[in-house]
């Protein structure tokens, strides 16, 4: 390999010398830290806004070049081969900034019949060769993607190898996922391949649902840098007088985006973090600008306590065979590559709400990768709401709190991102502190307990390792919890906005003891969903200062609540611990049906019917009407009381709104009810009239109803005297036999 790597130095350098001379380029002036804001005066989401605001610049610069080339995001012709290993070896020249790669796959046919496999890596890189066992493999190439034709056909499970050489300086402007920077007199050499780039300096299955088991990393630079990257550094060897090597050493699965190189002239300290009582160390690396090692110190310090506080929320570290650190790069905000984040120099790279961000990506996002863009907020709403959840467990429940309403979120759009060709949708605020505020809600709804016992199901699911989509998170939910959450994540995740809850109450002595109170509330939101359905808390403040918190949970536009208590009620607070996202105000009672749907009585055919649908308002007159549906035959209801009364030879359900309007003011209020007639209970079979008994007038009614067209039967099965389930002639003979020859008596009848 050294042989290759100063082969291609001399020939390479002889150029760069050459173009150097006649176009008389030089190297970037010094980049100077211009960062100097103390942002820990800013609000979480001004935080947060930093963030989105860096990962958005890289991720428009991405699409304004995939539009420009007319390329695609990634090669998705890779499903017939599953990636097992990456060996890279990479020789960086920070003179004449190119790459020199050796990239071993080790592969897996997933079907059978596998003879090529595509590989992302952009066509400005220069492939030397490509080569397995048995020597070079010939290849295509358009559009960013290597088709490679394998040594020979390969079946299912069988695994297959071959190493990807190559050169080339990675592409700059609109797409640049390493860069050469200089930065008070030294090179920074640093990548950030998020979302696609990763195959823009390094050759590569791109895709987030397919991470290699695990990686061997060698990097071979001047003697006067030093390379964090990930996993565990095995070694440094000395490669001759002025370059040297660094082997890593990952040995978890790891996708491509997340493999990273930070490369300049640091300083280097460490720190362990302490577990499992004190029985085990992990290291932590800080690789750090020189004039940033003292500043450093002090900001740095806090990640130990972090990795404990969200080991003992989330689950073990997941990396802990390993390490955890930080290196200092040119690109803003921070980057969490996997055991080793980035972070510019700034005073933002060192501030504590990022550092924990940061963190809480090693468990979503690196552990457990959002499945696809759309789905990025598995990854960014759970960073941000581990920042709240940090300082909740070393500070308390009140920072928890004012930690999230730093954090709320009134813009509209979805969670869930569904155009990913829109940068500014992917990064949006709305997936970092609307998704955080869909965390804190989870757990507001599911209570501590179950709340954690979801999470530490899905930190164990089958998506450990690798990645997850919304609905795979949702369901790992379901399953721990047995909390059926679909409705939840159909409001939050895919509606917009959020709920506006307007309410107000009307409290009386009851018949029984105590007080009634009958709670109103609606949604004034026009926004989809129009009805966010929740559990929302109340909170009763009693005349005697104490109180009692209620749930109640909402799920109409309009609903009544109804509640009894024993003491007077004063006030009445709505989710006072803000559990929820949203707007709320307490309006004037002004008049509201109070006999909810479900109070009404169900009835008897044939039996008296009677009920009230009652109402509080201002103490005027009333008017009641039935505005749609049907009552049954016979009920009707008073236009000045609201009394449903009558008798009714009808069964079955009978659905009906009723409207009930103040007429001394502009009140108005509706609901919709349902009640049910049952079939007579109580008749004597073959008593055709409903007299009480069977006489000649049940035969003389039945024989006009068979044979004069007469009125039909009130109760057709008290007319059904042979139970035949119809009515004909041998009804009435059943009743002649019965009444004057001795017969056996009628029976009750079927009729449908």
């Amino acid at each position: 390999m050294t042989n290759y790597f100063n082969s291609r130095i001399i020939f390479v350098s002889i150029i760069i010398i050459i173009a150097l001379a006649i176009s008389a380029v030089g190297i970037d002036s010094d980049n100077i830290d211009n960062d100097i804001r103390d942002w820990t005066k800013a609000t979480p989401s001004e935080i947060h806004q930093e963030m989105w605001k860096h990962k958005v610049e890289a991720l428009e610069k991405y699409f304004e070049h995939q539009e420009a080339q007319k390329l695609e995001k990634a090669s998705f012709d890779q499903v017939n081969y599953d990636m097992k290993f990456y060996d890279i070896n990479i020789r960086v020249d920070d003179t004449t900034e190119i790459l020199y790669g050796i990239v071993k796959f080790v592969a897996e046919a997933v079907e059978n019949g596998v003879e090529a496999v595509d590989v992302d890596f952009y066509d400005n890189m220069t492939i030397d060769s490509i080569v397995a066992s048995g020597g070079q493999l010939s290849y295509t190439r358009s559009n960013n993607v290597v088709t490679i034709t394998l040594d020979q056909t390969y079946n299912e499970t069988e695994q297959f190898e071959f190493d990807f050489y190559y050169h080339g300086h990675p592409t700059e402007g609109g797409l640049q996922a390493f860069s050469f920077s200089l930065r008070y007199g030294y090179k920074v050499m640093a990548s950030l391949s998020e979302p696609y780039s990763a195959r823009t300096w390094w050759p590569c299955k791109d895709r987030m649902d397919d991470k290699a088991d695990s990686f061997n990393i060698a990097v071979t630079i001047d003697t006067l840098y030093y390379c964090g990257s990930n996993g565990t550094l095995d070694s440094v060897v000395a490669d001759g007088s002025n370059v040297h090597t660094f082997y890593y050493r990952v040995r978890y699965p790891m996708v491509t985006y997340l493999f990273s190189l930070a490369i300049s002239k640091y300083t280097v300290w460490e720190d362990e973090w302490v577990y499992n009582d004190g029985l085990d160390t992990m290291p932590i690396v800080h690789a750090v600008y020189p004039d940033r090692y003292t500043y450093s110190l002090d900001k740095y310090d806090v990640t130990p306590q972090a990795i404990s506080v969200y080991s003992s929320q989330y689950g073990l570290y997941p990396f802990s065979e390993e390490k955890y650190g930080h290196a200092n790069f040119e690109w803003g905000g921070g980057m969490e590559h996997q055991t080793m984040t980035s972070m510019t120099g700034g005073t933002f790279g060192f501030s504590e709400p990022v550092i924990i961000h940061e963190l809480a990506h090693q468990w979503f996002g690196d552990y457990i990768t959002c499945n696809n863009w759309s789905d990025i907020w598995l990854n960014e709403g759970w960073a941000s709401y581990s920042e709240a959840l940090f300082y909740q467990v070393t500070e308390g429940w009140e920072s928890y709190h004012s930690y999230m309403a730093g954090m709320k979120y009134t813009n509209g759009g979805t969670i869930y991102i569904s155009d990913t060709t829109d940068v500014w949708n992917i990064f949006g605020l709305i997936v970092y502190d609307k998704g955080a505020w869909v965390c804190h809600m989870l757990r507001g709804i599911l209570g501590d307990s179950l709340f954690f016992e979801g999470i530490n199901a899905y930190y164990n699911s089958q998506y450990q390792n690798a990645s997850a989509t919304t609905e795979q998170f949702r369901d790992v939910f379901e399953n721990a919890t047995g909390v059926e959450l679909d409705w939840f994540f159909e409001d939050w995740i895919y509606g917009e906005f959020y709920p506006n809850y307007r309410f107000s109450y009307w409290t009386e002595p009851s018949d029984t003891s105590g007080y009634e109170v009958y709670l109103y509330v609606r949604q004034s939101q026009y926004s989809e969903p129009n009805n966010f359905r929740m559990p929302i808390d109340f909170n009763f403040n009693y005349l005697d200062a104490t109180n009692d918190t209620l749930v109640f949970f909402n799920d109409q536009k309009r609903q009544l609540f109804k509640s009894n208590h024993p003491e007077s009620i004063i006030s009445i607070e709505i989710d006072p611990s803000e559990w929820i996202l949203k707007n709320a105000f307490q309006e004037t009672w002004t008049m509201h049906i109070i006999t909810f749907d479900g109070e009404l009585k169900n009835g008897e055919q044939a039996e008296p019917y009677l009920d009230t649908i009652e109402v509080r308002g201002n103490g005027g007159l009333y008017s009641y009407e039935v505005t749609s549906g049907s009552l049954p035959d016979g009920i009707v209801l008073d236009f000045n009381t609201g009394i449903l009364s009558g008798t009714s030879y009808e069964t079955g359900d009978f659905n009906f709104g009723v409207f009930v309007n103040e007429t001394n003011t502009v009140y108005k209020d509706s609901l919709d009810y349902n009640i049910t007639l049952v079939p007579y209970s109580s008749g004597i079979p073959g008593d055709f009239n409903i007299s009480g008994d069977v006489g000649i007038a049940d035969v003389t009614g039945l024989v006009d109803y068979l044979f004069q067209q007469g009125s039909a039967p009130l109760i057709m099965n008290l007319a059904d005297a042979d139970g035949s389930c119809d009515i004909g002639i041998s009804d009435l003979t059943t009743l002649v036999d019965y009444l004057f020859n001795g017969g056996a008596a009628p029976l009750m009848g079927c009729v449908s």
